[in-house]
Parts: C-alpha cells; structure tokens; sequence
C-alpha cells in the first residue's frame, strides 16, 4: 500500500507541472500584427499592417514575438510591394513589460542611428502602433539602453512619456 500511495505521489509530482505547463504555459501559434512604412501617396507614407504568425501566449509574450517580428523586419514579398521599415537595422529587443495600461519596450541604441524627422516618426509610430495593439495596452513607453530619454533623434521626436495610438493612421 505503501509503495503504491509512493507511486502515485511520484507520478503526480513528475505530470502535474507537464500538465499545467502543457494547458496554461505553453506557447501557441498566434496571430499578431507588426507595422511597417509603406507608401500612401507620391510623397507620402503611412503604417502598413502586416500580421505574423508567432508562438507565444500571455500579453508579455505576445508583445515580445511581436516586436521581434517588427525588428526582424518585413519578408522579401512585402518589400517587392514597397513595404519597408523605418527602424534601423541591428536595432536589439532588450526587454517588454506591461505595467498597468503601458507597454515599456526597451531597445538597444542602434534605434537612434540615421535618419531625419520623417524616419524617426516612422519608427515611434511603427514601435506605438505594434504595441497597442492589444486592447489592455494604450500607451507605448520607449526606453534606449534601459533609460528613458527625453527625445529619439536629431529631430527630437519627444519619447519622455508614454505615447498613445492617436486617433488617426499618421502619415508622414
């Protein structure tokens, strides 16, 4: 009797954690969506939503894939249809965390490289409109090298504060 309560003690505490890790732990195929610049008129160029298909399962992780995905930049197929990034490249995902209703994403300084007004725009918004897209975030905290800087860029594209989605797709 003995040996048998010993068994069944073992085998719970072996596939318990298999099991719990297997239902509520375990990255799943998710959609996500990252976006890129593409062209919105002759002069002109907006966000371009584009979706992924990542594993991952909380609201962290999520985040995480799909800032990957918009640092790994867009496939050779969308680049033949004139969908680009503004966010340079080498630029390294340090971190994501979720506090409260803000995304705090944390990139390394290659994020800071070239580029004049109309680029660096283009990479907040790209870095904004990625973020929140999921309803628990509204607001996107840029961080470089783990600090919060007061502006991204020679322009001076102010990141000192969490940055809502606004109303409309920029355009710029």
């Amino acid at each position: 009797m003995r040996r048998r309560l010993a068994f069944l003690v073992v085998l719970l505490l072996v596939f318990l954690p298999v099991v719990v890790w297997w239902a509520f732990v375990r990255p799943v195929p998710v959609v996500v969506t990252v976006y890129f610049v593409g062209p919105a008129g002759p002069e002109e160029s907006t966000l371009v939503p584009v979706e992924r298909v990542v594993r991952a399962r909380s609201l962290e992780t999520r985040l995480h894939a799909a800032f990957l995905a918009l640092l790994a930049g867009p496939t050779p197929d969308e680049q033949a249809r004139g969908i680009g990034t503004a966010i340079p490249e080498g630029t390294v995902l340090r971190g994501v965390a979720v506090a409260d209703d803000v995304a705090v994403v944390d990139l390394s300084r290659e994020i800071e490289a070239g580029g004049g007004a109309v680029s660096v725009q283009a990479r907040v918004w790209q870095l904004v409109y990625t973020g929140t897209q999921f309803p628990a975030v509204r607001r996107v905290q840029v961080l470089i090298e783990g600090q919060r800087r007061a502006a991204l860029g020679g322009e001076g594209f102010i990141i000192d504060a969490p940055i809502p989605r606004p109303a409309s797709t920029p355009r710029f």
